[in-house]
C-alpha cells in the first residue's frame, strides 16, 4: 500500500502548477459539445471545428445516458428521440427541489438540437433582475431567460419576448470576468444560443464563441466547466496534506487558494467567477485547516464568516444561496472545514450536526446530492460528525454512535463480492464509490487492521491500480444534477485520501 500511495501522491504533485493551482481539465460532454455544433452550424463558421465535434460526438464518447445518447443522434442525423429521456430516464427519481426547473432546461436542450419539437409550455415568464426564488442567482437568471427566448423563437412567437429582456440577457452575457461565463460552458452556450436569434452579429457572440473554442478539449469535444482549478486545489492540498508532502508545495497550494478567496470569504469553484458556494469553500478550507491553521488563520476566519452568512435557519447549508434548501453534502463539508477552530462557531457546529443526525435515512444513507454514490454524503457526514469539538461531541456521542453503525451497517450490506461498492447497492464495484466508502469507515475509526468490511475495500482498491500505477475511475459527479461530468484528477485525489486514512489517524 505504501507503494501505491507514494505513486499516487507522485502523480497528483506533478499536477500542481508552479503558482500553487491544479490545473486539470474536465473531460468532454455531449451536451455542450452538440450545443457548440448547433451553434457553428446556425451562424456557418469554423468547418474544421464543426467536423472535429462531430467526429466526438459520433465517437460515442462523453455519452452516458440516453439523453446524452439522443442529443448526439440529432445533431449528427436529424433523429428525434423516442420516448421521454427527460422524465421518463434522466430525472427518474430525482427528488429536489429544482425538478421542474431541471424538466425545463433539459427539454430546451433536446429542442434547440432538433431531438424533440419546441412546446408552448416551454414558454413561462422570468423574473428579471435577480434577487428572487428561483433566479436569485445570476446564471440561473441567464439560463432562464435563454430558454424563453429560444422557445419563443422556436415556437414562432418571438415577438412575446420583449426588449428590456433582451437587454438583461445580454447585460447578464457581458458581466463574465472569464471568457466562457462564470466558467459555465452550457449556460453560456445556451445564451448565445439565444442571443443568436436575435442579434447575430453582437460582438458578444463571436467572442463567446472563441471562449467556448479555446476550451476545447483535444479529443474535439466541450468540458462542461471552463476551469475548475480552485475546486481542484482545496482537496487535492488536503490529500498532499494528510500525505505529508513536502511543506513549500502545500504553502504554494495554499496561497493560490488564499489568492482566490473571494469578497465575501468563500471560493468559487474557478478562476476569475463571482459566486461563491459552499463545495469549493469547504475544501479550500479544510486545505488551510488541515496545512497550517494559524499560518492562514486571517483567512480561515474570513471563511468561517461566509459560512455564517449562509448557514440555513434548520442549521444545515445549502449550496449557492442563503435560503435554498440545506443539503447534505454542503452541510458535512462546511462543518469539517469548521471544525479546525471549534470555540468560535459552537452554535454552527452543533446546529449543523444535528441537522445532518435529522437528515440520514432509516437504511443508514443521506441524500446523494452532487453524486450519484450513496457513500459521498456517508463519507462526509461522518467527517464531519467525528470532527466535532467538545462539547459538542460529547452531547452527541450517543446519536454519534448510532449515526455511525447504521452508516457501517449500510456499507457492510452494500459491499460487493469483490469487496469494493458501486454508485448504489447492486452496482458494480468502481473506484470512486470504493475511496468514499473506505473513507467514511475510516472516518467513524474502522481501519483495515482490525475491520473486516474496510479489509476487504482496501484489497478491492487496490486491485485497481494499473501495471504504470495509475487508477481510472466511473465519474460520480453532477451538474447541472443530475447529468455527468468527468474530472479525472479527482480519481489521485480520492485514492490517495483513501490510502492515507487507511494507513494512519489521518481519517478526519
Amino acid at each position: 500500500m505504501v507503494a501505491a500511495r507514494e505513486r499516487v501522491a507522485a502523480s497528483l504533485i506533478a499536477a500542481v502548477g508552479p503558482d500553487g493551482a491544479v490545473r486539470r481539465a474536465c473531460a468532454s460532454r455531449a451536451l455542450e459539445s452538440a450545443l457548440l455544433l448547433v451553434l457553428l452550424r446556425e451562424r456557418g463558421t469554423h468547418p474544421v471545428q464543426v467536423r472535429e465535434l462531430g467526429a466526438f460526438l459520433a465517437s460515442g464518447q462523453g455519452q452516458a445516458t440516453g439523453f446524452d445518447t439522443a442529443l448526439a443522434q440529432a445533431v449528427l442525423h436529424g433523429r428525434q428521440v423516442d420516448g421521454d429521456v427527460v422524465g421518463g430516464q434522466l430525472l427518474a427519481g430525482f427528488d429536489h427541489f429544482s425538478i421542474a426547473r431541471k424538466r425545463l432546461l433539459f427539454d430546451v436542450h433536446l429542442a434547440v438540437a432538433s431531438a424533440v419539437p419546441f412546446d408552448p409550455s416551454m414558454l413561462r415568464p422570468v423574473r428579471t433582475g435577480g434577487g428572487e426564488g428561483d433566479n436569485s442567482v445570476t446564471w440561473i437568471e441567464m439560463i432562464m431567460l435563454s430558454v424563453r427566448i429560444l422557445a419563443a423563437d422556436g415556437l414562432g412567437r418571438a415577438e412575446e419576448i420583449t426588449g428590456r429582456e433582451r437587454e438583461r440577457l445580454l447585460e447578464l452575457l457581458g458581466s463574465s470576468r472569464a471568457p466562457v461565463w462564470e466558467n459555465y460552458t452550457a449556460a453560456h452556450l445556451l445564451a448565445l444560443l439565444a442571443v443568436q436569434r436575435f442579434a447575430p452579429s453582437h460582438r458578444l457572440v463571436e467572442a463567446g464563441v472563441e471562449g467556448v473554442l479555446a476550451c476545447r478539449n483535444p479529443d474535439g469535444g466541450v468540458p462542461p466547466m471552463s476551469n475548475l482549478d480552485v475546486f481542484n486545489t482545496g482537496p487535492a492540498g488536503l490529500a498532499l496534506a494528510r500525505a505529508g508532502a513536502d511543506r513549500p508545495l502545500l504553502h504554494r497550494m495554499c496561497d493560490y487558494l488564499i489568492g482566490r478567496q473571494m469578497p465575501d470569504g468563500g471560493w468559487a469553484f474557478g478562476e476569475n467567477m463571482r459566486h461563491s458556494d459552499v463545495d469549493a469553500s469547504s475544501y479550500a478550507a479544510a486545505c488551510l485547516a488541515a496545512v497550517e491553521p494559524e499560518r492562514h488563520r486571517e483567512a480561515l476566519v474570513r471563511a468561517g464568516g461566509y459560512f455564517r452568512n449562509i448557514v440555513g435557519i434548520d442549521g444545515g447549508f445549502p449550496t449557492y444561496v442563503k435560503g435554498d434548501p440545506s443539503e447534505v453534502g454542503m452541510t458535512g463539508g462546511a462543518v469539517s472545514a469548521l471544525a479546525w477552530d471549534g470555540t468560535g462557531h459552537r452554535d454552527l457546529l452543533d446546529g449543523a450536526a444535528r441537522w445532518l443526525l435529522d437528515a440520514q435515512h432509516q437504511d443508514g444513507t443521506f441524500e446523494r446530492s452532487w453524486s450519484l454514490s450513496e457513500a459521498n454524503t456517508i463519507w462526509r457526514t461522518m467527517w464531519a460528525l467525528h470532527s466535532m469539538p467538545e462539547p459538542t461531541r460529547t452531547a452527541l456521542k450517543a446519536r454519534t454512535a448510532d449515526a455511525s453503525a447504521a452508516a457501517h451497517q449500510f456499507l457492510a450490506r452494500a459491499q460487493n463480492q469483490d469487496g469494493g461498492w458501486g454508485y448504489r447497492p447492486g452496482d458494480a464495484s468502481d473506484t470512486t464509490s470504493t475511496c468514499y466508502s473506505l473513507l467514511a469507515l475510516t472516518a467513524m475509526g474502522r481501519r483495515p487492521q482490525d475491520d473486516a468490511v474496510a479489509a476487504a475495500g482496501l484489497a478491492h482498491l487496490l486491485s485497481r491500480q494499473e501495471p504504470d500505477g495509475a487508477f481510472t475511475a466511473l465519474p460520480d459527479q453532477v451538474a447541472p444534477r443530475p447529468l455527468l461530468f468527468d474530472a479525472p484528477v479527482f480519481t489521485d485525489i480520492w485514492v490517495l485520501l483513501t490510502l492515507t486514512a487507511c494507513d494512519s489517524d489521518q481519517a478526519r
